[in-house]
């Protein structure tokens, strides 16, 4: 059992994109188990590509700014993509099973396609936000204009 669990979520432990990044992190260190100890710069690469999928959201997610938020959200997809085609790799070389490679590739496509929605939403907002912005600026435009 994972030591996180049981406590209460907050932040970025309430996002369920987060939370299937690191159900992804626990599959990858079991899958790294499996990798001969001579493949260590496979290892090395599969886990730093594992790690960076929470790390980076986690970076956005607190960065501040929702342009952030986003820069770094792609940076978590791009790093979930390079993680399914390494693991996809171990799977080619024999190291993990069948089953095994579908557990993790069935949760690192949910898990992708909650980026795509995660990004699009925030994509959608920040469109909004600029929209409103314009908006805001018209008006005061207007009414400079108006006391002329």
């Amino acid at each position: 059992m994972d030591k996180d669990q049981g406590r209460n979520t907050y932040g970025h432990r309430q996002m369920i994109v987060w939370q299937n990044a690191d159900r992804l992190d626990m599959l990858v260190q079991k899958i790294l188990a499996k990798i001969p100890r001579h493949e260590l710069e496979m290892r090395a690469q599969i886990d730093s590509a594992s790690d960076s999928i929470g790390a980076n959201f986690v970076e956005g997610y607190y960065s501040g700014t929702l342009g952030e938020y986003i820069r770094f959200c792609r940076y978590s997809k791009r790093s979930l993509g390079e993680l399914q085609e390494r693991v996809r790799r171990v799977l080619r070389k024999g190291y993990i099973s069948a089953d095994e490679y579908a557990e993790f590739d069935d949760l690192a496509i949910k898990t992708m396609y909650l980026f795509d929605r995660l990004i699009e939403s925030l994509e959608k907002k920040r469109e909004g936000e600029v929209l409103a912005d314009k908006e805001r600026r018209r008006r005061k435009k207007a009414e400079k204009a108006e006391k002329g």
